[in-house]
């Protein structure tokens, strides 16, 4: 997966915060921004016990795979020895019904002059490899910083005193958000031979994501197929399809509409390549009655060309309706953060 642009899915995950100055942390605090999900630690040995307490709750990634057992009953092996899979989007929409979800640690910043053990041994004995390490670090101890984050110590140093440090600090948070379920997708490439869907390796499909986000207040994203595209999760649990196909899975898609009875002024928008269909509407196509052209008319959305590596056209789509075939989440965003604002600084 070396050249996946994207990771299958992604959801908010928590932040771990040390700093012996408490003053600092708590100004720390008022500058991250809202949505972001921390617990403040003013020990190395408090916050270094919570994560490596925490790395056994870690689901296990090999649950979004389906292991190819084509042939002699075993895994088919590929060329470089390694066992074919692809990707099981019903196990990735599986995923925002776990309830501990948000609560994976995906990062740990430190400042680097620390009582107890300096930043630096902190990251060191974090046992997670996927967990990001930031450090805060000042002029005296910026080549150590240097170094550490050449020697892939660390991921990134902040300059406290840096111009902007606030604003660059929650940029880099959310870079690493990403990285973090990204990279640990990556490193199954180090076993396996992963089918990897065109979507995850398409920059434009990234920037569509980017861009959507404020637009639809999505704080979720999974990967979804039949048709292609992300399932998007607000804070409050509220669903979006995002439906991104290209020309072959357009056609596929008024072909389904046909063979479900679609009416014919309705596959003719369809056939024109310049809307597209909810797909939830052929889930639940054999319940479509009374004035059939109004209820398959109401799905049909005026599609969005996207120039990638191919050419796609999109389209997203409420699936928050009972009959869409999708169960929205319980554990939500939003109650998480409610959560951690009620006990977060309990852990301390």
């Amino acid at each position: 997966m070396t050249d996946t642009r994207l990771a299958p899915y992604f959801h908010p995950t928590q932040i771990v915060l040390v700093d012996d100055d408490i003053d600092f942390l708590g100004n720390l605090s008022l500058q991250l921004e809202a949505d972001l999900p921390y617990l403040l630690f003013d020990s190395t040995h408090k916050a270094l016990g919570y994560i490596n307490d925490r790395d056994s709750e870690a689901p296990s990634r090999q649950r979004f795979f389906n292991f190819d057992s084509r042939g002699t009953g075993g895994n088919v092996i590929g060329a470089a020895g390694h066992r074919e899979v692809s990707l099981d989007t019903a196990a990735l929409a599986r995923e925002m019904h776990f309830t501990n979800r948000f609560s994976q640690i995906s990062i740990a910043m430190v400042d680097y002059a620390m009582p107890q053990m300096n930043g630096l041994e902190f990251c060191r004995k974090i046992r997670n490899p996927h967990i990001k390490k930031i450090l805060f670090t000042g002029v005296a101890t910026e080549t150590e910083a240097v170094d550490a984050f050449n020697n892939g110590v660390i991921d990134r140093f902040i300059r406290k005193n840096e111009h902007s440090v606030y604003e660059l600090l929650n940029r880099t948070i959310r870079e690493l958000q990403h990285a973090h379920i990204l990279d640990t997708f990556t490193a199954a490439s180090d076993v396996f031979d992963v089918e990897v869907p065109a979507l995850l390796c398409d920059g434009a499909v990234e920037n569509l994501l980017k861009n959507l986000r404020p637009r639809y207040e999505f704080v979720e994203y999974y990967l979804a197929d039949d048709p292609s595209g992300f399932l998007l999760v607000d804070g409050d649990g509220g669903l979006y399809r995002l439906v991104i196909v290209d020309t072959a899975e357009q056609s596929a898609l008024a072909e389904r509409a046909a063979a479900n009875g679609a009416p014919a002024d309705c596959l003719k928008l369809l056939n024109t390549g310049d809307n597209l269909l909810d797909p939830t509407l052929l889930i639940a196509a054999h319940s479509v009655t009374s004035d059939p052209w109004r209820q398959w008319k109401s799905h049909i959305r005026p599609a969005t060309r996207l120039e990638g590596k191919r050419s796609y056209r999109w389209a997203v789509f409420d699936s928050g309706q009972p009959d869409s075939g999708v169960v929205p989440p319980n554990a939500t965003f939003n109650r998480y953060l409610e959560w951690l604002d009620t006990v977060g600084y309990s852990l301390m």
